[in-house]
């Protein structure tokens, strides 16, 4: 099965683009992460230190260890609740 690119959804089989403003949109909440805390287990306490790419950031645990994990946006969650859900550590694959 084929991965996505960034930046694409499937509807109806169709890619549908992100239009500039979704973009510039998406782009501000992603460095909006950097220096927020996580709220969500197992990394409570971990500061977002560094954005990488796309959904990869740099965290600082609260032990002091710095682990790389990536984002993912949930929809359960309430508008601007990126801290409490959706992080999980960065897979080499």
């Amino acid at each position: 099965m084929g991965r996505r690119r960034e930046g694409t959804s499937r509807a109806a089989g169709r890619r549908q683009r992100l239009t500039a403003e979704q973009r510039a949109q998406f782009a501000r909440e992603r460095r909006a992460l950097v220096g927020k805390l996580i709220t969500q287990e197992p990394f409570v306490g971990a500061l977002v230190a560094e954005h990488i790419r796309g959904s990869q950031y740099l965290l600082r645990l609260a032990s002091g260890e710095e682990v790389f994990a990536s984002h993912k946006k949930q929809r359960r969650l309430p508008n601007g609740a990126f801290t409490e859900g959706g992080w999980r550590l960065w897979e080499s694959r």
